[in-house]
């Protein structure tokens, strides 16, 4: 009975934390109190003195370039513009008015009866034209502009609230570790498509939803933990462990994007939602699992990526070949 309290109350947290990003995101961006300046006015020396007041500037001037790009406030207010009214709003306008309105047309014009025998013909038509040149471009575009605005919310938020991110020492290592954790979420996704795929009923639908939900979690929290300095394999080692908390915190996210049915209004609701969850997480305490049973959802994909490497690297290894050198002659 305790292991299944420890498991609510862990679900019910991670849930609370989830949602609380849509109030927190308000106490962001607030100006921090001038810093003390009692050691510039002790200084006895003219050129000291220029010094000081030129890095003063210099930082007045950081901080304001800071806070007009890549405040919290801001970036937020951009991602809702772009997918909320540049992309959904093209949507629900495509799909609501556009469409009905061409059929209204068409069966004004046309005999009774004839229209719906050619809009069956003019609808698919209409749809693949708009999906193709004008929702995939935007879809496309607005991904990659989220990444680099995602990112700047992210480490915009951990400065006010943590003070200056802590990155992985070595170059080589972070780009390695990007790269590798985008493979490993792949191969994640993948799985959980898999197991919604299975005969059983209930089941598969609760299993893919699992999954969804440690990877929403995972996307919310991996900003925060890149900036602290955790590496990929210390990251998914944790999500497992305290996995009641992180399916209770990604479960708002993952029904959200799981309903609609067209991968372009699920990636807008995403895309939409998924800064709150940033704030979110950077906020978060995460409860610890007491029942110490850890959930190794993603022991599959980390071995299945591991072998991939492991594979790569052995085929483009080059062989080291003796040193050939020439007989001392006596």
């Amino acid at each position: 009975m305790e292991v299944v309290k420890s498991i609510v109350y862990g679900f019910l947290r991670g849930l609370r934390d989830s949602v609380a990003g849509f109030g927190l995101i308000f106490t962001y961006d607030i100006q921090e109190p001038p810093k003390d300046a009692s050691t510039s006015s002790q200084e006895t020396s003219l050129a000291q003195r220029r010094a000081a007041q030129q890095a003063e500037k210099k930082q007045k001037h950081a901080e304001q370039k800071e806070e007009n790009e890549n405040n919290v406030l801001y970036r937020i207010m951009q991602c809702s513009i772009l997918n909320g009214l540049v992309f959904g709003l093209s949507l629900l306008f495509f799909e609501y008015v556009l469409l009905p309105g061409l059929s209204a047309i068409m069966g004004y014009f046309l005999a009774s009866g004839g229209e719906s025998t050619i809009w069956m013909h003019v609808q698919p038509v209409l749809s693949t034209l708009f999906n193709l040149f004008w929702l995939l471009p935007i879809f496309i575009l607005s991904r990659i502009i989220n990444t680099i605005w995602f990112q700047d919310i992210a480490d915009s938020a951990y400065r006010q609230r943590q003070g200056q991110p802590q990155l992985i020492s070595s170059l080589s290592k972070m780009v390695a570790d990007i790269f590798i954790s985008i493979f490993i979420q792949f191969l994640f996704l993948m799985q959980a498509s898999l197991l919604r795929m299975l005969p059983i009923a209930g089941l598969n639908t609760f299993l893919s939803g699992l999954h969804l939900c440690m990877l929403q979690a995972l996307y919310a929290f991996e900003y925060r933990w890149f900036n602290m300095g955790w590496e990929l394999y210390k990251r998914l080692s944790y999500i497992e462990a305290n996995w009641p908390y992180f399916i209770g915190f990604g479960f708002p996210l993952a029904a959200i994007t799981m309903y609609p049915s067209s991968i372009y209004l699920s990636g807008c609701f995403f895309s939409l939602l998924f800064p709150v969850f940033i704030i979110s997480a950077n906020e978060a305490e995460p409860v610890p699992n007491a029942t110490g049973y850890p959930m190794q959802l993603f022991s599959f994909v980390v071995g299945v990526s591991n072998h991939l490497i492991h594979t790569l690297v052995s085929r483009h290894k080059i062989p080291a070949t003796p040193c050939k050198t020439r007989p001392v002659r006596r």
